[in-house]
């Protein structure tokens, strides 16, 4: 695959890697409320490829980095993750009762002004604890989320698992209509409403033009 035929978001520069987390990176305060204690995930490496490295103890993170590419154009999102455990005590379908171990999820928005006024939608896939794999439903506190259920439950905890999917399709299927401009790709864990603690792992997330 050429370069331009695939854009990496967890290639890190020399930069980032000296500092051990990655830049210019934003930062959110959480969905349905903060996240209590946010931190910032660190740069390490792991099994020979430099990873983005997120220890949730009673606490959590989301993280995006501004991306701005055709949907339709990048179509394909791929990512590698692992985590050391789930968090059973989640309650992923109530308000405030949703603790992921492992989240990637794409922002879509026309502009940073829509943005600020809420016109945005978000793709949000997810290891779940006690979800069924394939599962969708609406976030429960934010309509404009869609939750998709790529994993869930213990079965292939401490392993990596490599995903793609057609988030362009995706994002059809959920909303009904064509997506608007990628705007920031991120990803999430977190453990401060179930006070558990996760380790997670994330390499190789990608957004790319073919399958």
């Amino acid at each position: 695959m050429s370069p331009q035929d695939s854009f990496p978001i967890t290639a890190f520069t020399e930069e980032e890697l000296a500092k051990g987390e990655p830049i210019g990176w934003k930062t959110h305060k959480g969905i349905c409320r903060k996240i209590k204690n946010r931190i910032v995930p660190r740069i390490v490496e792991a099994d020979g490829k430099d990873v983005l490295y997120v220890n949730a103890n009673d606490n959590g993170t989301i993280i995006f980095k501004p991306v701005r590419l055709n949907p339709k154009e990048y179509s394909f999102l791929s990512w590698c993750w692992k985590i050391s455990n789930i968090l059973p005590d989640s309650r992923e379908k109530e308000v405030g009762g949703d603790d992921y171990p492992a989240v990637v999820c794409i922002v879509y928005s026309k502009s940073s002004f829509s943005l600020l006024f809420g016109r945005y939608k978000i793709l949000i896939y997810v290891y779940g604890n006690n979800l069924t794999v394939g599962e969708r439903f609406k976030n429960p506190c934010e309509d404009r989320a869609r939750m998709i259920t790529v994993q869930s439950g213990e079965k292939d905890v401490g392993k990596w698992l490599s995903y793609k999917v057609n988030h362009y399709e995706d994002y059809i299927q959920e909303f009904g209509q064509e997506p608007p401009g990628i705007f920031y790709v991120g990803i999430q864990t977190n453990a401060d409403r179930t006070h558990g603690r996760v380790e997670a792992w994330y390499s190789d997330i990608a957004l790319n033009r073919f399958p």
